[in-house]
């Protein structure tokens, strides 16, 4: 019987702070409510215009293409990465593929990380003794050199321009181009 008492007293004193909990909550959601139609109604009196959609550009510019953007990632860090938009304008400007000049500077230099940054010889060209007045100007004679020396031999595969451009890794097991595989499959994931 005393417990029965206990409970019914404990449910008088109870039920009224919860009712009162309860009051005070459903007014604020109320005034939430009614601030927020205010607020909106505030906001097309001034006839604001909000569009709230996505339309795939960034900072006003569209992207359209992303190979860039992946030879940046790729490049990160290095002393070539700046220049990640003007290699994909060059490997278009000699019909190559646009992984091909970032994958060799990354093998041969770790980006032009390993190499004097005077020289802007990244891609190892007569075994790093040649020099470069810029790294623009190496990116475009590199460029030009796959096309003519290799590309337009029909030499267009990792495998095929390394027996050329380092034969030395023929001995090896073809390391050279499976690192430049490797770094192809790297800008196609990024």
């Amino acid at each position: 019987m005393f417990k029965k008492l206990a409970l019914g007293f404990a449910w008088l004193a109870i039920t009224p702070v919860l009712i009162l909990t309860l009051g005070f909550y459903v007014a604020s959601q109320k005034s939430q409510t009614a601030s927020s139609q205010k607020l909106q109604a505030s906001l097309n009196s001034q006839n604001l215009d909000i569009d709230n959609t996505i339309s795939g550009q960034v900072l006003g510019e569209k992207i359209t293409d992303m190979r860039p953007i992946l030879v940046s990632d790729f490049l990160k860090g290095t002393p070539l990465a700046p220049y990640s938009k003007y290699m994909v304008e060059v490997a278009d400007k000699y019909d190559i593929d646009y992984r091909l000049i970032p994958a060799i500077a990354m093998k041969e230099s770790g980006g032009g990380a390993a190499v004097n940054q005077a020289t802007h010889n990244a891609w190892g060209f007569e075994n790093g003794s040649t020099k470069f007045e810029s790294w623009e100007a190496a990116i475009d004679i590199v460029g030009k050199t796959l096309k003519n020396r290799y590309i337009a031999k029909g030499l267009t595969t990792p495998e095929q321009i390394m027996a050329v451009y380092a034969p030395p890794a023929l001995a090896t097991g073809g390391q050279w181009a499976k690192d430049i595989n490797y770094y192809f499959s790297q800008m196609q994931i990024l």
